[in-house]
């Protein structure tokens, strides 16, 4: 299994984040979703709140998404949030 999977997250004006992460929260529509690497296929809709990604290396980026879809597929996770900030 990998160490890493990773990580887009965009909206519809832009791609905000590209990179390989060791471990994310997501915020679904019924609750908060913990993804590491070798997590099963997914497909939800998304909530509002605060999105967490964990680097390699340790060091973690914070967004406020609202609203949107997540895919988790073969290790690589597309987070396509309607408003993020």
């Amino acid at each position: 299994m990998a160490d890493t999977f990773q990580i887009q997250i965009s909206t519809p004006e832009k791609l905000l984040l590209d990179m390989q992460a060791q471990s994310a929260q997501i915020p679904g529509l019924d609750g908060e979703m913990g993804i590491l690497p070798g997590h099963a296929a997914l497909l939800s809709e998304l909530g509002a709140g605060k999105l967490s990604v964990t680097a390699v290396g340790g060091k973690t980026q914070d967004l406020q998404i609202s609203g949107g879809y997540v895919e988790v597929r073969d290790n690589h996770v597309r987070v396509l949030a309607d408003k993020a900030e």
